[in-house]
């Protein structure tokens, strides 16, 4: 018999969650959004709360065994409450597993801050150059004594201006595709690496930047699993951040879609409220139906990479079109809201900004759309 039911554990865990999102995230969620200073001192609680340690070794203050499902309802709950800070364990669990692969030396220096919310560390996958196509990537490593010079540019890099330090993927000299690329844990502090702002629309504390290096020594104990293998290892663990993202936008466009319910009650035009106008209740009825079946597409596809099931086409699916109906259910609360939605004064207009990123970040919609097609066609089916 098939259950959508979380188990008492996760439950648990979600409820706690709910109450700090609400109590503790969301009341400050618009002044945090609109600086570009990190919130450390909300990423330690979050540390504290043992979130930033979802499948990551214990030893190291982890939880252990990967919980795709447990990621999910993390980054869905926090989202309620700040959609910014909600994509730490994503982050997190994306750079620890990377993290994992690296010497005894490198995990125990980076591994415990980074789960107890004391240091960040940033993906450098993206290039100026090559943008979605990852895999074109041409930031070059080559061999020196005891190490490797680093020398390229990274571009649209989350947390750039708050990291300790980056997981850089770069290619063996000569090298094509997703061939000869590996990755590297670089501190920012080295010579030759230098970073620059890269102020956007929306994510501002997130610290989106450019990393730029020019010659950067590495050494050999900071590759990060085998060399010239590092594309596909990032690629695999990218199936089920993709599905924890969609989750993420949908938190975000729930707790809209609470405010807009809660105003349209309140709100009385021509005697009647906003809430008795069939133009609104239906579109309220709209968007919640959309978001339910998103957040169902997410959650399967973070089951199936639980149970050790193909799940590249559903993650795919759960990165394009969740921030889409997220987006779209933001819009329709700030229009439920009048001139109060679109003003400063509530999150509303923060949050359609934050959400915006995602139909690009991690991905465009039209390389997830690629990825589900050309699974379709290899397969001879559209069934999943």
């Amino acid at each position: 018999m098939v259950s959508f039911a979380f188990d008492s554990e996760h439950e648990e865990f979600r409820k706690t969650l709910e109450s700090f999102s609400t109590r503790v995230l969301l009341p400050g969620y618009r002044d945090r959004a609109a600086t570009t200073d990190f919130p450390f001192d909300i990423y330690k609680k979050l540390g504290d709360l043992g979130i930033l340690g979802i499948g990551l070794p214990e030893e190291f203050g982890g939880t252990g065994d990967e919980d795709p499902i447990l990621l999910g309802l993390a980054t869905e709950t926090l989202a309620y409450g700040d959609v910014n800070m909600a994509s730490a364990p994503v982050q997190i669990g994306l750079v620890g597993s990377q993290l994992t692969l690296c010497t005894p030396e490198v995990q125990a220096r980076y591994l415990p801050p980074l789960i107890a919310g004391e240091e960040t560390i940033a993906i450098a996958l993206t290039e100026p150059g090559s943008g979605s196509d990852a895999s074109a990537l041409t930031t070059t490593a080559n061999p020196v004594d005891g190490g490797w010079l680093l020398t390229g540019e990274k571009t649209a890099i989350s947390w750039a201006m708050n990291a300790t330090v980056a997981l850089v993927y770069a290619r063996e000299p000569g090298s094509t595709r997703s061939t000869g690329v590996s990755c590297f844990v670089v501190p920012l502090d080295s010579d030759g690496v230098t970073t620059s702002h890269m102020p956007g629309m929306g994510c501002l504390p997130i610290g989106w930047g450019s990393i730029k290096l020019d010659g950067a020594f590495v050494p050999s104990s900071h590759l990060v699993g085998e060399y010239g293998r590092g594309f596909q290892s990032v690629m695999a663990h990218f199936d089920f951040s993709r599905a924890a993202l969609g989750l993420m936008c949908i938190g975000a466009a729930k707790q809209s879609l609470e405010e807009a319910r809660i105003y349209s009650e309140q709100r009385e035009t021509f005697g009647n409220t906003l809430s008795s106008y069939q133009s609104i209740a239906f579109e309220l009825a709209e968007h919640a139906t959309y978001l339910e079946g998103a957040r169902w597409m997410c959650y399967r596809a973070l089951w199936l990479r639980q149970t050790g099931q193909p799940h590249t086409s559903l993650a795919s699916m759960s990165k394009w079109w969740p921030p889409l109906v997220a987006k779209n259910a933001i819009e329709f609360a700030m229009r439920v809201h009048g001139n109060l939605g679109y003003s400063t004064e509530l999150p509303l207009q923060q949050r359609y900004r934050d959400v915006m990123a995602y139909l690009v970040a991690d991905g465009t919609s039209e390389i997830q759309k690629r990825i589900i097609s050309k699974d379709i066609y290899t397969r001879g089916t559209v069934s999943l």
